[in-house]
């Protein structure tokens, strides 16, 4: 699943939500806001859409509000943010009572539990009456429907590539990684694998958040009958983890060190998303020494298509209680749009919405040409919509872990997770 990179809290206040649990806001005490969603019923001229979002999203997301404001001459939306580490209990607790018409949802997950108790509204309608330009969003737009209707809009979408340090690459004599098969990337990472007195660089780095990557590659999912190429992954990168990268014992320790590991030299290639370019640009503002840097396709399995990668959707969408509903969707497609891609852009973030011009302003913030893999790729979800897809996630990672510490063998972690997921399907 896509993970956020962090970014400092602005603003917060306490809100109330029906299990009586606290949580953080920007802009009102818990008894001031109780009483504005008691108070607001109807639509006038002088409306104000509250939009809740993850702390992550604030800084370009209140600039997209700022925008729509000056747009509107008032305060047309009012921004509410929740902490990272509060959200998921945000989305798990809420209720209408809390008077959200606009909701940031992280990811398909979100969008499904919204979805199934009813809190979002239909959307197809409105879209088949908009102009917005929804083959801007990409190959992925096609498999965020649930049972035919679309219940959000993708406001950014994250990328899976090849991270590869230049200056470690250039001192070995060795060319830039370009696209790879997997195999010819466990070599390239072998080569670069040092391990002295003197020096410690790992050829590589693999984060344990996707461990059947490549199956997903592949286009096999957690919920297919067929879980070779899963059985295939697990095997790959326990021998990555073996051989050429970080230790798995060793990660297991490290595992938010990953960037400052890669600063300081000491990783040649990492897969990871979107978000480290963000946060290596933000070290390097900060006056942290970063190496130069660049990105390539992730490798891919023998007989995929190159540029094969993966990827998630993060999404906006209206409340089904929302009295304003037609002036919500016009601010979506703003968020969601040319304009609101263009803001997000300047904060070097990849909106979902991607043009010529987008791909161009990208480029330029970033200043790595390389950087173009991202829109070239060819993303492959990293989950489907479907309601218990989490939990399937959540128990394969689990004896992911303990194959990997060498607990469990391979057929016993397949066989295990044969069971769980038949009870969970059932």
């Amino acid at each position: 699943m896509g993970k956020s990179f962090p970014k400092k809290q602005v603003c917060r206040a306490f809100v109330m939500v029906l299990t009586c649990v606290s949580f953080l806001l920007c802009g009102c005490t818990g008894e001031e806001y109780v009483q504005h969603a008691k108070s607001e019923a109807g639509c006038d001229e002088d409306f104000t859409l509250d939009y809740y979002i993850w702390s992550d999203e604030e800084t370009y997301v209140r600039k997209v509000v700022e925008a729509w404001n000056a747009l509107q001459g008032r305060e047309a939306v009012r921004l509410y943010v929740i902490p990272n580490d509060e959200h998921d209990d945000w989305v798990e607790n809420y209720g209408e009572s809390v008077g959200a018409d606009l909701v940031g949802l992280r990811g398909n997950s979100h969008v499904i539990k919204f979805q199934q108790r009813g809190f979002l509204l239909g959307l197809r309608e409105y879209l088949k009456a908009s102009d917005l330009d929804v083959t801007a969003y990409g190959n992925m737009y096609n498999a965020i429907t649930i049972d035919n209707e679309f219940y959000a809009l993708p406001t950014r979408s994250t990328c899976w590539v090849l991270y590869y340090n230049k200056e470690l690459f250039d001192q070995a004599g060795v060319p830039y990684p370009e696209q790879m098969t997997w195999e010819e990337y466990e070599e390239l990472a072998l080569t670069m694998t040092k391990d002295s007195e003197d020096e410690k660089i790992w050829g590589g780095y693999f984060p344990l958040w996707i461990p059947q990557f490549c199956a997903i590659q592949k286009g096999y999912y957690l919920l297919d009958d067929d879980m070779e190429p899963t059985r295939d992954s697990l095997e790959l990168i326990k021998r990555l983890y073996r051989d050429s990268h970080m230790p798995y014992e060793e990660f297991r320790l490290r595992d938010n060190d990953y960037c400052q590991d890669f600063e300081k030299g000491n990783i040649a290639m990492m897969v990871n998303g979107e978000w480290l370019a963000n946060q290596l640009l933000e070290d390097e503002a900060e006056g942290i020494s970063v190496p130069e840097w660049g990105v390539a396709p992730v490798p891919v399995p023998q007989g995929v298509e190159a540029g094969t990668t993966l990827g998630m959707y993060q999404f906006a969408g209206i409340t089904s209680s929302c009295a304003c509903p037609e002036e919500a969707f016009a601010f979506l497609e703003f968020l969601c749009g040319k304009q609101g891609a263009e803001i997000y852009v300047r904060d070097a973030i990849i909106p979902a919405y991607s043009d010529e011009e987008i791909r161009e302003i990208y480029e330029e913030m970033l200043g790595e040409e390389s950087t173009k893999v991202f829109f070239e790729a060819k993303r492959v979800m990293e989950q489907p919509m479907w309601n218990d897809y989490d939990a399937l996630l959540e128990k394969f990672r689990s004896l992911a872990d303990l194959y990997f510490r060498d607990e469990l063998s391979l057929d016993e972690v397949m066989k295990r997770f044969e069971n769980d997921r038949r009870d969970i399907l059932q």
